[in-house]
């Protein structure tokens, strides 16, 4: 397992969801070069439709999120000092 700090695990998060976001605005650029018009894709989408999607985004993020959270926690865990002593001594029995 790759031994990453949560500053680290955060880092690249952060630029992951940059590289999201700029991605998401070339989707335009994406859509003119297959020869779709965004205009007419955003006007076909009603309120019904939107919501879901936007449901399903929030999901989705809420799901990302909780990964990483539980990420970071098993990754604490892993960091965590271990015990030293190891087993106790034995004690006489009378």
């Amino acid at each position: 397992m790759d031994k990453k700090t949560p500053e680290e695990v955060m880092r690249e998060a952060e630029a992951l969801i940059r590289r999201t976001e700029r991605d998401l605005a070339a989707t335009a650029e994406i859509f003119q070069d297959l020869g779709l018009d965004v205009r007419k894709l955003q006007e076909s989408m009603g309120p019904k439709e939107r919501a879901e999607a936007e449901a399903l985004f929030r999901k989705d993020m809420e799901d990302v999120e909780r990964e990483v959270a539980e990420e970071l926690a098993r990754r604490s865990f892993a960091q965590a000092a271990p015990r030293t002593g190891g087993a106790r001594k034995m004690r006489n029995m009378i």
